[in-house]
């Protein structure tokens, strides 16, 4: 029953990180924009690192559980 909680609450973080990473529907780029227009390349260039940063800590730290109740499944 763990191993089904931790598999429910990684999907949506890993699905969200996933979408920041490729940004997915403008998801990335809408943290940096400014209110009209599009984003400048500028910002792309400071923010877009940081921002792929966090998708990545967002698709790797909801792995964590869902590996550790995996091997506890199995020891």
């Amino acid at each position: 029953m763990d191993w089904f909680i931790s598999l429910a609450i990684a999907i949506p973080f890993v699905a969200l990180g996933t979408a920041i990473v490729r940004d997915c529907r403008g998801l990335r780029s809408s943290f940096y924009q400014p209110r009209i227009g599009p984003p400048s390349e500028a910002a792309e260039q400071r923010y877009g690192r940081v921002i792929r940063l966090v998708g990545w800590v967002f698709i790797v730290l909801s792995l964590y559980p869902l590996a550790a109740e995996t091997i506890r499944l199995f020891l």
